[in-house]
């Protein structure tokens, strides 16, 4: 409440007019230092923080200090909806939720006294509040409690008299500053004083809304960051892992596919991109019916299915998962290990069949010549030991093999480093062989003087030994095979020749594996392990050398090696 001006006391008798002057101009001045002293404390305080509710405290606070006040209300006015919000409320002595004040129209038609300050941008003070609420425009009361009246509906307004400030921004009415009492009428020195203080504010509030809109984009930045650097690093895992990933969406449209799917199907991501999966893999709507898709915590359960991929036929293993953004499948390529498996199972079988026939042989002449009801010749009993003496040496080559393969495999076979008379060695392979070589097949040595080589010398016989007995098996009747030796600049090479059906070029760079055959062999060549030439191989490399095959359908095959010449 401001206090009454006592009036001067006049002394009798008559004073000059500048006399009567001077202390109006003293009170003057001292308003005027006071209000000064109260702007600049205003933008002293108000400098000290940039948090906007702390920022409201402080303004109240200051503004008690020189203007009597029940309530402080401080909107905000946005152009683009034409709504007034409250942004901070301060009443008899307590703070009260923003949110509890609903939003009101701006009145373009001439009503309301927030909105007559915001459309004419300047102040208003008003000394007979009561008496307003009851024209034109949308008022409410609100209590300590935060209790909402509207007026004049409920009741009379307990406020007495306001003033209301614009705050502005580059001269437009961005806001008013309401300032209320129950008690007291306010005057224009005070109004005056207050859109100083308001305009402080206004400042003050401005850099705080700048620094926070900073804060809060550094804030949005650096969490946007941190989601491209978390979805970066997934996609980096996704690129790195083993398993072909792919994502098929709800249209059945690939959306992704990483390096291994691009590795294991020979497909890039540019040619799958976008398109149906049932154009990426044959037979797709198939396949997708046998995979078992996981959704939420469920274990998932593989399935490995052959699928056509670029005109190859591959065996993969998938695993589904269901996603918001559609089945994501990873997939593994078991096509090497499916056929290892098939190899494996063939020879199993093969080997099988290998130890039953000679075993079938041995057991049968050896029950012969035990029964006491027959009576055999000399030479009938001759045969017959010679049947289980052959039978028997074929018995030990197919356990030698298996298990000459399971040292090669376990790496514990040692291979000497001498000099090795690649001639003398051919020389002695073809003796050896001589005796078990077919009458209708011929077997010579077209030898060259090779010299020496570094080896160990009976690998290199069991090599040799090896190729001719396989050329022998697959050589025709009334065919030659040719053993021939030379030497070339850094190495000393050894062929062995044959005139049998050849081999067909695609196979030609398996014929080296374990347990290969191939279907030519399967089906009409003669029996084996399969195990001979990777044998072969195995033993050149360890001493340094390489193998190959010259072979063309029809024509025959010549099976060669080289070892480092001596």
């Amino acid at each position: 409440m401001i206090a009454p001006v006592p009036k001067p006391h006049r002394p009798a008798g008559r004073r000059s007019r500048g006399a009567a002057e001077r202390p109006r101009a003293d009170d003057e001045l001292v308003r005027e230092a006071r209000k000064a002293r109260l702007l600049l404390q205003a933008a002293r305080a108000l400098a000290e923080t940039l948090e906007p509710q702390r920022l409201y405290d402080r303004f109240r606070e200051i503004l008690a200090e020189a203007i009597q006040h029940d309530g402080v209300v401080v909107s905000s006015y946005d152009e683009s909806d034409g709504l007034i919000r409250c942004d901070y409320a301060w009443v008899d002595g307590r703070h009260l939720d923003p949110a509890a004040f609903p939003p009101l129209q701006l009145n373009t038609a001439g009503g309301g006294m927030q909105s007559t300050v915001i459309r004419s941008g300047e102040p208003l003070l008003a000394n007979d509040v009561q008496e307003r609420v009851k024209g034109e425009g949308t008022y409410y009361d609100v209590d300590r409690e935060g209790t909402m009246r509207k007026l004049p509906e409920s009741g009379e307004s307990e406020v007495r008299a306001a003033m209301m400030v614009p705050l502005k921004h580059e001269g437009r009415v961005v806001g008013v500053m309401q300032l209320m009492s129950d008690q007291s009428f306010y005057s224009r020195e005070q109004l005056e004083l207050a859109e100083g203080l308001v305009a402080q504010l206004t400042a003050a509030v401005r850099n705080a809304r700048l620094h926070e809109e900073r804060t809060r984009l550094q804030a949005a930045e650096a969490a946007a960051r941190a989601v491209a650097e978390e979805r970066e690093y997934a996609a980096r895992l996704l690129e790195a892992v083993g398993d072909g990933i792919m994502l098929v969406d709800g249209t059945g449209l690939v959306r992704f596919w990483n390096t291994a799917a691009e590795v294991v199907t020979g497909l890039t991501y540019a040619s799958v991109r976008r398109r149906p999966i049932s154009e990426v893999f044959g037979g797709w709507p198939g396949i997708a019916g046998e995979i078992p898709v996981t959704e939420g915590r469920t274990p998932a359960r593989a399935a490995t299915l052959p699928v056509d991929a670029n005109g190859r036929e591959l065996w993969l293993s998938f695993v589904a998962v269901q996603t918001p953004l559609g089945i994501v499948y990873a997939f593994r390529d078991l096509t090497f290990e499916r056929g290892l498996d098939e190899v494996k199972s063939d020879f199993i079988a093969t080997v099988s069949h290998e130890l039953r026939t000679p075993m079938t042989a041995v057991l049968g002449a050896a029950k012969t010549l035990l029964r006491e009801d027959l009576r055999l010749t000399d030479d009938e009993r001759v045969q017959l030991l010679e049947m289980i003496a052959s039978q028997a040496t074929r018995l030990s080559q197919v356990t030698e093999d298996v298990l000459l393969t399971t040292s090669l495999d376990r790496g514990d076979l040692r291979v000497a480093a001498t000099r090795v008379d690649i001639d003398e060695v051919a020389a002695e392979a073809v003796r050896t062989m001589q005796p078990q070589v077919p009458g209708r097949i011929s077997l010579e040595l077209h030898a060259k003087p090779a010299g020496t080589a570094v080896g160990d010398r009976d690998r290199v016989e069991q090599v040799l030994v090896n190729l001719i007995d396989n050329a022998v098996k697959y050589s025709a009747s009334g065919s030659q095979v040719v053993v021939s030796t030379e030497r070339l600049p850094d190495t000393v090479r050894v062929s062995v020749a044959d005139a049998g059906d050849g081999i067909p070029e695609p196979e030609q760079s398996r014929i080296f594996e374990k347990f290969y055959r191939s279907d030519a062999q399967l089906t009409q060549g003669p029996s084996g392990t399969g195990l001979g030439l990777y044998i072969c191989r195995e033993l050149v490399q360890r001493m340094g050398g390489r193998i190959g095959v010259r072979s063309e359908t029809g024509r025959g095959s010549t099976f060669f090696f080289e070892l480092p010449a001596a």
